[in-house]
């Protein structure tokens, strides 16, 4: 038979984390909760996450390399398993989703399946030697040396190495994609050119033959590009389920499976010290309360404001005009009241531009609604009035 792994193996990401995520989306006051069952072991936990924040199997990110192993398993005529350590709804779920596993095992809410443990059930079961089993991590060497051969998937170097070491057989799957690359790809330091938009009160005001001033806006605009980039990892970590079906955004890392959840949660943290660091040494202490005040705005776009018809256009056009006022605060230039209308308004017709034109895609499409938006093809109309009476 074959077993497979879900976790890291199967999927691109961890199913547990995946709950958190919802669970702090949707009901961050039963983290509590959570917390109080990890106490009783991490059964319990998985349990409790199954049942309050189940995740959905059409959403997770399957490995094409796995399926295919899968696939080609069961035109042999042979028994394919997926065997995990998420919770034993978690499994059937997942199983029962893409309907090619003969049998779906996972941890009880008691014993958690993992380790040496999966390895005791497994050669208890089939004998040792007795299976295949598929894994990534450095968890699952029992499990290989019990099989007596290694089927790795991603793995990193030292899970690569320690099983080439314990175990008679190695064979890798697929290898493991470069964490710094996709690292580089989650900040999206492409989309740091909205930013080039704290240069413009320096411009207008004149200045820009004063080159402690030029020092202090460059500056001002790392730090806030790297603002920025901390929050579009939250983001992007918020819109998992919904970036995973969309054309595009499904490639990107945190979506993709390319970085873990915790290391996405790492990333945004790791950003926003240094956007924090560069902007007291380097601008001003005011300039930390701007950064603080874009953190908050763009949460609440995030979590609330984006899923609510015109109020996310509003805020989009009032996120970049903060830019404007951010690079105002960093050169300690007052904005004429003229600049800002125009760039309210300015920002508020592209803002329309965007959403009409991913309105016009889903119509094309024939979706019925804009994913993670509150958006139908029927509101073209508002919107195509909206967008250029704005401009």
């Amino acid at each position: 038979p074959l077993c497979v792994d879900l976790d890291g193996t199967l999927i691109a990401t961890d199913s547990n984390a995946e709950s958190l995520v919802e669970l702090l989306k949707t009901a961050p006051w039963k983290l509590f909760k959570a917390a109080a069952e990890l106490t009783k072991g991490r059964p319990q936990l998985k349990r409790y996450l199954a049942e309050h924040a189940p995740v959905d199997p059409a959403t997770l990110p399957y490995r094409e390399e796995v399926l295919e192993e899968i696939r080609q398993a069961r035109d042999a005529g042979r028994r394919v398993l997926l065997v995990t350590a998420s919770d034993q709804a978690t499994a059937d779920a997942v199983a029962g989703y893409l309907d090619l596993f003969d049998e779906a095992i996972g941890s009880d809410g008691k014993n958690n399946l993992k380790a040496a443990k999966k390895a005791e059930y497994l050669a208890s079961r089939f004998g040792a030697g007795g299976f295949q089993y598929l894994g990534d991590s450095s968890a699952d060497l029992p499990v290989w040396q019990a099989a007596n051969e290694a089927s790795m998937v991603c793995p990193s170097a030292s899970t690569r190495r320690a099983a080439e070491q314990h175990v008679p057989r190695a064979k890798v799957i697929c290898e493991r994609p470069s964490k710094l690359r996709a690292a580089v790809k989650e900040l999206r330091p492409h989309q740091w050119a909205k930013n080039t938009l704290l240069f413009v009160p320096l411009y207008f005001s004149h200045q820009y033959t004063d080159l402690s001033l030029v020092f202090t806006a460059v500056m001002a605009f790392f730090s806030f590009s790297f603002c920025a980039s901390s929050i579009y990892v939250l983001n992007d970590l918020a819109d998992l389920p919904s970036d995973r079906q969309h054309r595009s955004k499904r490639k990107r890392p945190l979506a993709a499976g390319t970085l873990s959840i915790p290391e996405g949660f790492a990333l945004s943290a790791a950003a926003l010290a240094l956007s924090i660091t560069l902007a007291f040494v380097f601008v001003s202490p005011k300039f930390i309360w701007v950064l603080l005040g874009y953190v908050v705005l763009t949460t609440a776009y995030t979590l609330v404001l984006k899923q609510r018809m015109i109020v996310d256009v509003l805020t989009l056009a009032s996120l970049f005009t903060y830019r404007v006022v951010a690079g105002g605060v960093a050169v300690d230039v007052r904005l004429s009241p003229w600049l800002l209308a125009f760039s309210i308004f300015f920002f508020m017709s592209l803002a329309f531009v965007k959403r009409y034109s991913e309105l016009i895609q889903v119509k094309g499409n024939g979706g019925q609604s804009l994913a993670g938006r509150n958006y139908v093809p029927a509101d073209i109309p508002i919107i195509g009035s909206a967008g250029p009476a704005s401009g």
